[in-house]
């Protein structure tokens, strides 16, 4: 195999690992740019699209590579970084390295389904406490939320349709909230029924296109950005359609919160709702203690700013700039996605009360049309604009946070490392970056965005 040709490949298939792995679309032109840069004084063009990567060398036509969907995996996506470093730094040869990046989905070691199911559905019911719940509804957003995975594992496996994954979690979620309620079993009704679709939220999809929408890669960030909206919308179906099989009264239940926490059962649950989410990502074990620690500084920090008298909005912002400065800071050191790691401890300040509040409002009118006065829609407008309040704040403060770690550590875009000898003997003819684009995009993978 010539040099240039092996030199494609490794770029080629690191690409595949980093955007299958949901790494953002900077990171990955970045990662390939300085490793080229290693490998050959040839120019590197890079073109990244939702459905694969394309990459030319010195002039050359572009060499594709598909991707079947969008998943999580932070072991992946780590162990990909790590090659490519050592390969910078001459410890690894380009076929060794290659060698590696062949091998390292079926190398890096996956936490069990269930040992993920039991974290997330502890995770859940960390998180209904944190929100107010009671121990009923606790109990039932934790035994929904591990059921909900098993099932998305099993249809994953099935090959069913992207948004029949989360549709089908959120309407078991729905479902058993909806039957604690008309048993009786809690007092927080709305928590019980929220909560299980919390668990839902794409994060590291929201973000990483707000990351690519930054730096100006407009269309993935849109098709993340419309991947995440999918998933979102397909789980509110889920709940309304678990409502409207189990609760097909009038009005959406509401109850009273549970005690108000203290600042070390705040930071406590916050911890373990960031493990729950890390292990679902296929966190390393050894980097699930520095993934909680950012949880538990941005919820903590939000506890005392909310206790100092500040606003949710504001609260949630100096909480979310936390996160999202510990997870820049991780990410750098430890080669793990930021995105990944931003949204396990961020995923504690959601507002899911007030989207409960509006969806509520929503199927009320729907159902009621007589009953939409102007004092139910104005609740309902309050509740879905303080809801998107919050999550610009918190999307602001990650965004930020991440930003400015690698900004102040004057984090270097090429680094350097030997060079290797190539082959300048084939056949150059110019590469058209927009061409390669519309050549990926001719046939689209399923993406499910799943672990």
């Amino acid at each position: 195999m010539s040099d240039r040709r092996l030199q494609t490949k490794l770029l080629l298939q690191a690409g595949r690992l980093l955007l299958e792995y949901n790494e953002s679309t900077e990171a990955i032109r970045r990662a390939l740019t300085s490793t080229a840069k290693t490998l050959t004084d040839e120019p590197c063009h890079v073109a990244i699209t939702y459905e694969g990567v394309a990459v030319s060398l010195g002039g050359h036509g572009p060499a594709l590579e598909s991707v079947r969907e969008l998943r999580y995996n932070t072991a992946v996506q780590t162990r990909v970084h790590e090659i490519l470093e050592q390969l910078r730094r001459g410890s690894l040869d380009a076929s060794a390295a290659l060698a590696c990046l062949r091998v390292v989905e079926a190398d890096t070691p996956r936490h069990s389904r269930w040992l993920a199911a039991l974290f997330l559905g502890t995770a859940a019911s960390s998180l209904a406490g944190l929100l107010g719940a009671d121990t009923g509804a606790a109990a039932v957003s934790g035994v929904a939320s591990g059921l909900g995975l098993l099932v998305r594992y099993q249809l994953g496996r099935r090959h069913f349709a992207l948004l029949a994954l989360p549709l089908t979690a959120a309407f078991i979620g729905a479902v058993f909230g909806g039957l604690a309620i008309r048993f009786g079993w809690t007092a927080t009704p709305e928590l019980a029924l929220i909560v299980p679709a919390l668990m839902l939220v794409p994060g590291p999809h929201l973000i990483n296109g707000l990351f690519d929408l930054i730096d100006n890669h407009l269309p993935m960030s849109l098709s993340r950005l419309w991947l995440a909206a999918g998933i979102m919308f397909a789980s509110a179906l889920g709940v309304v359609l678990g409502i409207e099989l189990t609760l097909p009264g009038p009005f959406f239940p509401e109850g009273v919160t549970a005690d108000h926490l203290n600042l070390v059962s705040d930071v406590v649950l916050a911890g373990i709702v960031t493990c729950g989410f890390a292990m679902f990502y296929n966190t390393s074990w050894r980097q699930l203690g520095r993934v909680a620690i950012g949880g538990m500084a941005g919820h903590g920090l939000r506890f005392l700013a909310l206790e100092a008298g500040c606003g949710l909005e504001a609260a949630t912002f100096l909480g979310g700039l936390t996160v999202g400065a510990l997870s820049g800071w991780m990410a750098r050191s430890i080669k793990a996605p930021v995105a990944v790691i931003a949204f396990a401890g961020a995923v504690t300040m959601m507002p899911g009360l007030s989207f409960y509040h509006a969806l509520g409002g929503a199927l009320r009118m729907a159902r009621f049309p007589e009953m939409a006065d102007a004092a139910t829609m104005a609740a309902t407008l309050a509740h879905a604009l303080q809801g998107m309040l919050v999550v610009s704040g918190l999307a602001l403060g990650l965004i930020l946070g991440a930003r400015v770690v690698p900004a102040l550590a004057g984090e270097p875009e090429s680094p350097r490392g030997p060079r290797v000898s190539h082959d300048r003997d084939e056949a150059a003819r110019p590469v058209e970056p927009e061409t390669a684009k519309q050549s990926v995009m001719e046939s689209v993978p399923r993406d499910s965005g799943n672990a």
